[in-house]
Order: C-alpha cells, then structure tokens, then sequence
C-alpha cells in the first residue's frame, strides 16, 4: 500500500503546561469539546489516510480507551513507548516497523489546515529522503518562542532547533518521511534519546532534509491554554476547518502490542 495513505501520531508525552494536575495526558485536551488527538485523527480521515499508527506513553490507557469509543474509516493501532519521557524521536523509533515507506509524522498537539496536510503529503519525495512543512510567515505564529525554528536554503532544511538564533522558518510539526529519518534517529540515540530534531538535522547534513513551504495554511502547536483558547478562535473562523466525513459502521482498532497491517 503507498506509504502516503500512513501516517504516525506521536502522543506519548505528559504536557504538563496544559494539563497539570487533571487525570488525562495531553492529547486529550479538549479544543471546543473534542479531544486534541481526535480532531488530529478526524483530520487524517478526511484526507484519505488509510493506516495509522498512535504512539502512548503517560496515561496511555486512559487515551487509547477514549479514542476506542470513536469509529474511523481507516485501520488505527496503538504502539507503547515505555520511554515516554525521553524526547519524542524515541517514540518515532517505537513505530519504526511501521514506516515502511513514505509515512505522515504528526504530532498529537497541533491542529493544521486540510490544506497544510495536503503540501506536505503531496511532495516528491526521494527514496532516503524526508520532508517538513515549513511556515515562512513568522510573525502569524501564536507563540515563536516555544516554536522550533528552522533554517532553509534552496528547498533544504539546513538547521533546526528551538534556540535556532539564525531562521526563516517556523516548523509546524507535520513531516513526510521515509526509512531514512529513522536511520538518522538510531545514529543520535543514546541512553536519553534523541528529538526529532536531532533526526532531521542528522538529515540535513547530507542535503536529504527537504522543507515545503505552506504558504497561508493555518496550524497552531497547542502548550498552553492561552494557545488552547486561540486555537478554538481558529476553528470559529474556519482557519483549522474539519473536513466532514461520515463515521465507518465499525472501527478497525488493532490490538495494543500490534502494528497496523
């Protein structure tokens, strides 16, 4: 099957910003009533996406028994990362099984336009390359601070990190990858883990980390519940519109321990 129609969601961290204290992990925040990781899933399925794998780790039974009561279209498994609380390229490497080819990376927290979505799964890809959506409008984002800031050139993604002093580009945490990112994420873990980040840079230093520019698609990174609150603002004004899909008669819902087939 085209790796296009996969897609990993990484919701294995505690957000403690957000929800400190309430007996819920993060990606089950609600955003106008709907958990965050759901709207995330509900986007995936009005794309088309046909496979997806989601990575648990804090209070992984209480996410995945809420996300039991949904019904998608596509196949949807879970995959423990028992390291949960390293940084988020150790959850990737959870799922490595699961990247079989072109593959959507997401993060759990952050809402984006169908249109965003579309740029990033649409690029050419090489086949040992990876590619992120990229915001060149910097001053629209709602929190550039927290953001990870990347540097561009020609297309490439040349350096990437939150304390980036040098940038262009904000990352809006949507990525199309291959094999190739987790080769480089093997490369950079030890004992701590390893980000992301440190993946797409391992990437960028051979000239195989590409950048799609969004252009005006909407997409917020949820930490807060000042960004909550904005992002809701967002889904008022039909910047983060859903795309309306009609509930398959059952879920596919693979067991804990299993890779979506």
């Amino acid at each position: 099957m085209n790796g296009h129609h996969s897609a990993v969601i990484l919701a294995a961290g505690r957000g403690s910003r957000l929800v400190e204290g309430r007996p819920y992990p993060k990606p089950l925040q609600p955003v106008s009533g709907v958990p965050l990781i759901v709207r995330v899933l509900r986007g995936l399925e009005g794309c088309g996406v046909r496979r997806v794998a989601v990575v648990t780790g804090y209070l992984g039974d209480v996410l995945e028994t809420r996300v039991r009561k949904e019904r998608f279209s596509f196949r949807l498994g879970f995959i423990r990362n028992p390291r949960w609380h390293l940084p988020n390229g150790t959850s990737l490497l959870e799922a490595a099984d699961f990247v079989r080819g072109p593959t959507l990376v997401l993060m759990s927290d952050h809402l984006w336009s169908p249109r965003l979505l579309a740029k990033v799964r649409s690029y050419p890809l090489g086949r040992e390359e990876a590619v992120l959506g990229v915001d060149y409008a910097i001053g629209r984002c709602f929190d550039v601070d927290d953001a990870t800031k990347v540097r561009t050139e020609a297309g490439r993604v040349i350096a990437i990190g939150k304390s980036l002093a040098s940038y262009d580009a904000l990352d809006t945490g949507v990525f199309l990858v291959t094999p190739a990112l987790l080769s480089a994420l093997r490369r950079v873990s030890g004992p701590n883990g390893c980000s992301l980040s440190e993946g797409v840079a391992g990437l960028a230093e051979s000239g195989r980390m590409r950048a799609v520019d969004i252009g005006d698609a909407s997409w917020i990174d949820i930490d807060t519940s000042a960004a909550c609150a904005y992002a809701e603002k967002l889904l008022r004004d039909g910047s983060l519109h859903d795309r309306p899909t009609v509930p398959a008669a059952a879920a596919t819902l693979a067991p804990v321990t299993s890779q979506p087939a």
